[in-house]
């Protein structure tokens, strides 16, 4: 739930405490100023940070585009640390002490360019791309290979796509999850490698969810795709039509489920989390890659129980709060890292 100021009005961040925050120079108090969704804000910045240009011009009006910021009909005036200008007036630039510029920059950025980087859907397109293009947590991006073929990324995943990539062939390497919206050429066919698959495209659209330790599988909606172990002869391959599902196990096996492809299968590209009797060790993956979470299970008892749940933007301690209250069990954040097990006397 969204904090609320007075009569219900959303509640302004408190800009220099998530400065100093974000400058590590926090002061006592501040972390009362600051709210579970202000945290949530402060940790998608920082993360978007590391994209951001590294060479931006060292003369910065900063002044001038505070003034453009606070000139928005949604900035709410709070006190400003002043800035100390240099003692050379040939020069505009300006000495900015840390916590001060990190709250430029939050200002900069504001509310409104939060949510939109951090609710983004998979819109930035880079066409002919060749190297490998990797996402951060709850981050997701597309890019276009030099042949017309889309791939959208899932969070914390990879794509790597060869130098050579379409001279004599069309191969590229999948992390973690991606969706395939391929240019059918029969002299190229198109191949995924991920884990220890081979995805051979028969002309088709198509999403590839790897894990180290859940297998790789793969969900047809257009199309047809050939799903053999890789290395493997192309005769041993199960061919997955549109609306099949398909899986290699870590053990090598080739499984397929004819006709149960649905919406949830590509709820990730919207932004959405769909379990439906999952296991924990799905439910771990998911939150590792869409919040930075680590799920420890401290009891074994609770690998047998699964959840089926769906999520549409809410927040980390939201969603562990359901998963405690479905499964039956206590969860301890600590950080990073939540640990999950079973109440005392119920072990």
């Amino acid at each position: 739930m969204t904090d609320s100021g007075v009569n219900g009005s959303p509640r302004s961040p408190d800009w220099e405490a998530l400065a100093r925050e974000l400058a590590g120079e926090s002061l006592p108090g501040d972390a009362a100023r600051i709210s579970v969704d202000d945290r949530e804000m402060l940790a998608s910045l920082d993360a978007a940070l590391p994209g951001l240009t590294s060479d931006a011009p060292s003369d910065i009006d900063v002044e001038a585009a505070l003034s453009r910021v606070k000139a928005r009909p949604d900035f709410h005036e709070r006190d400003v640390i002043p800035f100390r200008k240099t003692e050379d007036p040939a020069r505009t630039r300006w000495r900015v002490p840390m916590p001060a510029l990190a709250a430029a920059a939050l200002l900069a950025v504001g509310v409104a360019s939060w949510m939109a980087y951090n609710n983004r859907p998979a819109a930035r397109t880079v066409a002919g791309v060749t190297g490998m293009h990797g996402t951060g947590v709850g981050v997701r991006d597309s890019v276009t290979l030099s042949d017309g073929t889309r791939i959208v990324i899932g969070p914390l995943s990879s794509v790597t796509i060869p130098v050579d990539y379409g001279v004599n062939s069309r191969s590229v390497q999948v992390r973690g999850d991606a969706w395939f919206d391929v240019v059918h050429d029969e002299s190229k066919p198109f191949t995924v490698h991920a884990g220890n698959a081979a995805i051979v495209d028969v002309g088709t659209r198509f999403a590839v969810t790897s894990d180290a330790t859940a297998g790789v599988s793969v969900s047809v909606t257009e199309g047809a795709v050939s799903l053999r172990q890789l290395n493997s002869p192309a005769g041993q391959g199960v061919i997955l039509q549109a609306g099949d599902n398909g899986r290699l196990e870590p053990d090598g096996r080739v499984t397929s489920e004819r006709g149960n492809v649905t919406a949830d299968d590509l709820a990730w590209r919207d932004g959405r989390l769909v379990f439906r009797g999952a296991e924990l060790t799905e439910v771990a993956g998911s939150m590792r890659k869409w919040y930075g979470i680590e799920m420890k299970i401290a009891d074994k008892a609770l690998n047998n129980r699964h959840l089926t749940a769906t999520f549409n933007g809410e927040s980390a301690d939201r969603v562990l709060e359901t998963i405690k209250l479905a499964l039956g069990a206590e969860i301890e954040r600590h950080g990073d890292t939540a640990i999950v097990r079973l109440p005392k006397g119920k072990n």
